[in-house]
């Protein structure tokens, strides 16, 4: 199997290679991190919106699981363009993700929309949220029909500022698999932070944060399968982010 091999603490003006050519075990970043007791946020000091997404980075005590990693990609797209993209839920429909039981690739996400409510889930179109040209400060909901878990609804808060923009997708309605309420709401939270370095030199640097933290029902057969589940998620987000950006 063709293995993607990133220098670590060698360098970090590369560009990581397209994620759609590997199984998503096979993407590595730059950093990476799996330990709840640490993070690898001090890669990024410069990182102003962090302290935003603070509130829900510490999810309970004792996670299930926590992951971060971060992605440099080389790219000269305005903010505002980006800003765009990180509202265009529309666009994770259909994105892929390589499943390790069945060995192939599967859709991750077969419905990708934003709704106008938890309750009723009435999908409502893109182009009211992107009309601005900037997110900072927007709340709104999204529905994900996940492949291997269900419906999940998201709320989706955003932040700006100049040269950084995030997300953070809060889940507001339990998970479940089967009759088993695995994920209960308001225990998983992913943040995706986009930073952007100029260098005179030197094609604009993107500086991709990703983590994933959640907190789920104590059985060994589901924990392991959301733990690759949301490991999946990590390096399927970044596929898309990666792809948007470079269209």
């Amino acid at each position: 199997m063709k293995k993607l091999l990133l220098p670590l603490l060698l360098t970090l003006s590369f560009t990581v290679a397209y994620a759609k050519d590997l199984p998503s075990e096979d993407i590595e970043a730059a950093f990476a991190n799996s330990n709840p007791e640490t993070t690898i946020l001090s890669e990024i000091p410069d990182c102003q919106l962090i302290s935003k997404l603070l509130p829900d980075y510490n999810l309970d005590s004792d996670p299930s699981l926590f992951r971060e990693k971060i992605f440099y990609i080389n790219n000269d797209k305005a903010m505002s363009e980006i800003s765009q993209i990180m509202r265009s839920i529309s666009t994770m429909q259909g994105i892929k993700y390589y499943s390790t039981g069945s060995k192939k690739w599967e859709t991750l996400y077969e419905v990708a929309t934003f709704i106008d409510s938890p309750e009723t889930k009435n999908p409502i179109g893109e182009e009211e949220i992107k009309e601005a040209l900037s997110a900072d400060g927007k709340k709104v909901y999204c529905l994900l029909e996940d492949h291997s878990l269900g419906t999940c609804v998201y709320e989706l808060s955003y932040f700006e500022t100049e040269n950084e923009i995030a997300v953070k997708f809060h889940l507001v309605e339990p998970i479940k698999l089967g009759p088993v309420k695995a994920v209960k709401a308001d225990n998983l939270v992913i943040n995706l932070i986009v930073l952007k370095e100029k260098k005179s030199t030197d094609a604009d640097k993107l500086t991709l944060y990703i983590n994933v933290k959640a907190k789920y029902v104590k059985l060994a057969m589901i924990e392991n399968r959301l733990n690759k589940s949301f490991e999946r998620r990590i390096d399927s987000m970044y596929s898309w982010f990666e792809d948007q950006i470079n269209k």
